[in-house]
């Protein structure tokens, strides 16, 4: 059996992404919307913070796969979800969860509609210079994969544990 890989580099990221998008999904199980911004201990990223802070990313994607036109406008402003803020415990900063969670769902399922419109070969072009991104990942396709795969399942996992902290049970 050959181990060369012969599926499109995108059409591999967008179908890890919809079963991904499946894991997100589940999580939501059985979450009541009054506790979607509550800590059960301080440190915690509770699934206000990361679904919204996720929501952020598909269009990021979408730039750098040369799709600007593609990216669509989230109900709320980044800066309670950017990386780098700090999650706090209900305050009044986070959207109801029907808000982000629409925002999360809508914002992938558009990157994944997308992705096919995309031209492959711009996964192996180098960030440009001053992008912060660029001494991080490199190129687009680093930098696209991380975002669409690795990242959100990072912050997937911190939901799942945030859910068995609020005791409640696994969404498997």
């Amino acid at each position: 059996m050959s181990t060369e890989l012969t599926a499109c580099p995108l059409a591999l990221v967008g179908s890890t992404l919809e079963k991904t998008l499946g894991y997100a999904r589940a999580l939501l199980t059985d979450i009541d919307p009054a506790t979607f911004d509550r800590m059960p201990m301080p440190g915690f990223n509770h699934p206000a913070f990361n679904y919204g802070h996720l929501a952020l990313y598909p269009n990021r994607i979408l730039e750098f796969i040369g799709l600007p036109d593609a990216v669509v406008e989230l109900p709320f402003a980044p800066d309670a979800y950017a990386a780098g803020a700090e999650c706090v415990e209900e305050d009044g900063r986070y959207d109801s969860m029907e808000v982000v969670t629409t925002a999360f769902f809508t914002a992938h399922e558009n990157l994944l509609a997308n992705l096919a419109s995309a031209d492959p070969a711009r996964l192996a072009d180098e960030i440009p210079e001053g992008n912060p991104y660029r001494d991080f990942f490199g190129t687009v396709g680093n930098a696209v994969t991380f975002m669409a795969c690795s990242h959100t399942m990072m912050h997937l996992g911190q939901v799942s544990m945030w859910r068995r902290a609020m005791g409640l049970g696994s969404c498997m």
